[in-house]
């Protein structure tokens, strides 16, 4: 079970992390140029492997919920 869990997280932050350069791109232009690959600089001009803050919150919460005290 914690393999899944690990495989889910890894598989979200890798997703996040190639959809933040053609975040708010036009379908079109998606399936003309789709992304196979790490890319940078593109909607929000950040470097290569930057990931939203959907992962940060998503790990914030993981880290809440697994380092729980009270």
């Amino acid at each position: 079970m914690v393999n899944k869990i690990i495989s889910m997280v890894l598989g979200a932050v890798v997703g996040d992390t190639l959809g933040v350069p053609v975040e708010f791109s036009k379908r079109i232009d998606l399936k003309n140029n789709p992304v196979i690959d790490l890319r940078e600089f593109g909607t929000h001009n950040q470097p290569l492997g930057t990931w939203s803050d959907d992962t940060s919150l998503t790990l914030a919460l993981i880290d809440a919920i697994t380092n729980e005290k009270g």
